[in-house]
């Protein structure tokens, strides 16, 4: 696991500024800064998801905990990556009281969870996925209290779901 977690750190170092750009659209600006701060946190710690969520703080931190223990289960070999998907983005749902189509995180994890359990799927559907919250108009969160419901920008969450599950693919090759 700690292997990947460093992996994801170092792309998602790469990646504060345009996710912070991405959240400002849309909410508060700190996005790519809340992961990068969560995931330090997780590669020096025994258990990952709870240190992600104790470092991040806030909503997403205990959103995207879920994924990050997620895929520290299929790591361990515990458990199917279509599984795990689809129990994470049920957990976050009810976490975060949001569905598909409501420009969040979910609108990438969903169709990621959908495609089964090949990694390189999973992150092509969860880039689309992201890429298609442009269109929407947020339900939940922040995003839906700005000019025109987020309409014409991109979820932070949902690039972020895709750069994790890209990363995941990615190092499951490596391994």
């Amino acid at each position: 696991m700690n292997s990947f977690l460093c992996l994801l750190l170092v792309r998602f170092e790469a990646l504060e500024a345009e996710l912070n750009a991405l959240d400002a659209a849309t909410g508060d600006g700190d996005h790519g800064i809340t992961m990068v701060k969560g995931l330090r946190a997780a590669v020096a710690a025994e258990n990952p998801a709870k240190a992600f969520r104790m470092a991040s703080g806030g909503a997403s931190g205990s959103l995207f905990s879920v994924l990050i223990g997620a895929l520290a289960s299929v790591i361990d070999r515990s458990s199917d990556l279509d599984d795990t998907l689809q129990d994470a983005a049920h957990r976050i749902g009810q976490l975060g009281q949001a569905k598909a189509g409501d420009k969040t995180l979910l609108d990438a994890l969903i169709p990621a969870a959908s495609v089964g359990s090949n990694a390189d799927a999973a992150a092509r559907a969860a880039r689309e996925g992201w890429l298609a919250t442009k269109d929407m108009a947020a339900r939940r969160g922040r995003t839906k209290y700005v000019e025109g419901a987020g309409v014409g920008h991109l979820d932070a969450g949902a690039r972020s779901v895709a750069e994790i599950l890209e990363a995941f693919a990615q190092w499951q090759k490596d391994q």
